[in-house]
C-alpha cells in the first residue's frame, strides 16, 4: 500500500513556507499569474538600535508566511501539538495523505537520517507528500544541505523526530495540513494590478488593492511588528542594505537569497507577458540584473559560511549597480504594460 501526492520543484526557495505553497500548487496560467502578484513587493524590517547602528533581521515577500493561509485552492488546517499528541503521527500522516492532504510539520529534524544532523539540534518543518507501507518510509521535502529537494524518512525516524521536538524550539508548533481544491479556478489578473504592485515596489509605498483572505497586508507589516522595528518596502531596502554592508550592522543571510528569487519572478513575469502578447517580444528581459543578483548573493553566502566580512564592501557596490539598473527597468515596466 503506498501513495504519494503530485509536487513540483518550486522556483522560488528562499524561504519554506514559499516552497511549501508552491512546490504543491501546479505551473497553470491562472497560478503563476497568482505567484507573479504575490512575488513583487518586498517587506523587511529594521532594527534600530542607535542612529548609527541599525540591522536587518527579516526581510521576505509581501505576503510572508500568511501565504500558506490566503493561497486560492488550498485549505489549511492548523493542529495544535496537543491535538496530534493524542493520535498516532504516523498514522495521523497517512490518513492525511489517503485524503489527498499534504502535512506540513514541525519535528526535530536530527533524527531524520536525509538531514545529515546526527548530533546537532534542528527544529525545522516538514513537507510530507507521500507514503509506503511495505517500505516503511514516508515521502518528505526539505532543504537538504541548504537545497530544496526530495528525500524519504522512515515511519520511525518521523515518529522519533515528532515526539524530541521540544515546544518552542521553532518559530511554530504543530500541523498545518493542506489541500489542494478546486474552490476557485481562476484568478482575474490584468496589467493594472500589475502596474499597482510594481508602483509600490518601485516607490517603496504599500498603496496597491492587496486583498488576501487574511485582510490588508498593511495591518500585519506595520501594526503587528513590535515598536522597536520599522517596516519597509519596495527599493528602499536596497539603501539599508547597502548602508549595513558598509558596515553600519550585521544582515541576515537570508536577504539576498530572498532579493535573487525576486528578480527570478520578475525575469519570469516579463517572459509570460511576452508569450501573452502583452508585451512586445523584443522586450528587453530581466536577465542582467537576475545574474548580477545571483552573483552578489553567492558571493554573500560564501562570506557567512566563511565567517570573511571582506567582501561587504564589493557587495554594497554590487547592490548600488543592481538597484540603479532595477529602477530603470521597472520604470520602463510599469509604461510598456
Amino acid at each position: 500500500m503506498r501513495k504519494k501526492l503530485p509536487m513540483v520543484m518550486p522556483e522560488i526557495t528562499s524561504f519554506q513556507h514559499h516552497t511549501t505553497i508552491l512546490s504543491i500548487l501546479g505551473d497553470d496560467d491562472y497560478v503563476q499569474e497568482w505567484k507573479f502578484s504575490n512575488f513583487m513587493q518586498l517587506f523587511a524590517l529594521v532594527y534600530d538600535h542607535n542612529e548609527t547602528e541599525k540591522n536587518v533581521p527579516f526581510m521576505d515577500f509581501y505576503s510572508t508566511s500568511y501565504i500558506l493561509k490566503s493561497t486560492p485552492w488550498v485549505a489549511n488546517q492548523t493542529f495544535s501539538r496537543h491535538a496530534l499528541d493524542q493520535t498516532d503521527i504516523v498514522k495521523f500522516v497517512i490518513d492525511c495523505i489517503e485524503q489527498n492532504k499534504y502535512v506540513y510539520m514541525v519535528v526535530e529534524c536530527r533524527h531524520i537520517a536525509a538531514h545529515e544532523h546526527p548530533d546537532a539540534s534542528f527544529s525545522h518543518p516538514l513537507i510530507i507528500h507521500g507514503y509506503d507501507r511495505d517500505r516503511q518510509a514516508f515521502h518528505i521535502a526539505d532543504f537538504f544541505n541548504s537545497t530544496f529537494s526530495f528525500k524519504e524518512a522512515s515511519f520511525d525516524e518521523l515518529r522519533t523526530a515528532y515526539h524530541a521536538y521540544e515546544k518552542g524550539s521553532f518559530w511554530w508548533d504543530g500541523a498545518q495540513v493542506l489541500e489542494v481544491t478546486d474552490a476557485q479556478s481562476e484568478v482575474s489578473i490584468d496589467p493594472d494590478y500589475y502596474k499597482s504592485i510594481l508602483s509600490d515596489y518601485l516607490h517603496s509605498t504599500a498603496v496597491a488593492p492587496y486583498a488576501l483572505k487574511y485582510g490588508i497586508d498593511i495591518v500585519h507589516h506595520t501594526k503587528t511588528v513590535p515598536t522597536i522595528y520599522h517596516s519597509i518596502f519596495g527599493m528602499s531596502i536596497y539603501d539599508e542594505l547597502i548602508a549595513n554592508f558598509r558596515g553600519r550592522g550585521p544582515v541576515d543571510y537570508t536577504v539576498l537569497p530572498v532579493l535573487a528569487d525576486h528578480k527570478l519572478n520578475l525575469q519570469q513575469f516579463i517572459e509570460y507577458m511576452k508569450a501573452k502578447g502583452v508585451l512586445p517580444s523584443d522586450y528587453p528581459d530581466f536577465c542582467e540584473i537576475l545574474t548580477k543578483t545571483k552573483a552578489a548573493r553567492n558571493t554573500f553566502l560564501k562570506s557567512v559560511l566563511r565567517g570573511d566580512n571582506r567582501y561587504h564592501a564589493q557587495i554594497a557596490d554590487n547592490l548600488s549597480e543592481i538597484k540603479e539598473l532595477e529602477q530603470r527597468a521597472i520604470t520602463d515596466l510599469i509604461a510598456a504594460l
